[in-house]
């Protein structure tokens, strides 16, 4: 897949997003029950907007300890925007903690977590989920964008070249541990082989994520915003969302409409900062500010 670029300066992008689309009514949801190789009941609920026609939609990861409820700061933005989610229970985590039939879910400890459930099989579950989201009405299966949080956030990394996305949101990749000794060079090679646009976000102060951040982050199509402290995953939500949202707009559904707004871009881009903090990976901002925008027809 071909690689696609941020646009336009992070800080630029949301100042320059298109309308959100009229919904022509509420949206619907359905419950997704799989069983994966490994014998683990996996559960989770597609929502898809209240727009006509096929939606593109996003396969949502939650971060380790939590659930798919985590995820509702940013699926509501998502829908206002026309974009389905596909949310689903990580193994061991909320109604996904079956496996022939015995209960099996995580504890406080991460690792042992990792052992007993099969962290490292979730980018299979990740694949065996949009394999059924292709299959499911309303749904556009050229469009599909990943996002996940902490173990969840590495996950859809690994998962991209068999789900083969647009766009991916990674919230602080962490938990290289679980994915075995190799886990980073995997990380570089699952991106590199996909090559989708990738959005990372992860703290200075938060080790494994800030590594994973660093390592991929010169990789084609991929951008990195580091942040200063310690902010984890979800807490990203309360400043972040937003961005997130318009992301997602930007890839799964503008440039699908064959329009252009590099009119917009570029005069939101000339206001914004001309500061360099946080964004890093593919051109720099003064290569962008001189590289005509392409533009879809």
């Amino acid at each position: 897949m071909r690689a696609l670029r941020l646009l336009a300066p992070l800080a630029a992008l949301i100042a320059a997003a298109p309308l959100a689309p009229t919904l022509a009514a509420a949206p619907s949801s359905t419950g997704m029950a799989l069983t994966s190789a490994d014998g683990f009941a996996l559960k989770g609920t597609l929502t898809l907007p209240g727009t006509k026609g096929k939606a593109p939609v996003v396969i949502l990861a939650h971060q380790f300890a939590s659930d798919r409820s985590g995820w509702a700061p940013l699926t509501d933005k998502l829908l206002a925007r026309g974009i389905g989610v596909l949310a689903l229970d990580l193994r061991g985590h909320g109604d996904s903690a079956l496996k022939d039939g015995t209960e099996t879910r995580v504890t406080a400890d991460f690792m042992a977590s990792a052992k007993a459930v099969g962290f490292d099989h979730i980018p299979a579950d990740l694949a065996q989920a949009a394999a059924w989201l292709r299959k499911q009405p309303g749904v556009d299966g050229r469009r599909l964008g990943l996002a996940g949080s902490s173990v969840g956030g590495f996950s859809v990394l690994l998962a991209a070249p068999e789900v083969k996305p647009v766009a991916v949101l990674s919230l602080s990749p962490a938990g290289t541990g679980a994915f075995g000794a190799d886990a980073r060079d995997r990380l570089k090679g699952a991106v590199l082989r996909s090559r989708p646009s990738v959005l990372v976000l992860a703290s200075s102060d938060d080790k494994d994520a800030a590594e994973n951040a660093q390592a991929v982050k010169d990789l084609p199509g991929v951008a990195v915003d580091l942040k200063e402290g310690k902010d984890h995953g979800f807490a990203f939500f309360k400043d972040c969302s937003d961005l997130m949202a318009v992301y997602f707009g930007e890839y799964l559904t503008y440039h699908h409409t064959g329009k252009t707004y590099a009119a917009g871009r570029a005069k939101a881009a000339a206001a914004a900062p001309t500061t360099r903090e946080g964004v890093t990976g593919g051109q720099s901002p003064e290569v962008k500010k001189a590289t005509p925008t392409p533009v879809t027809k």
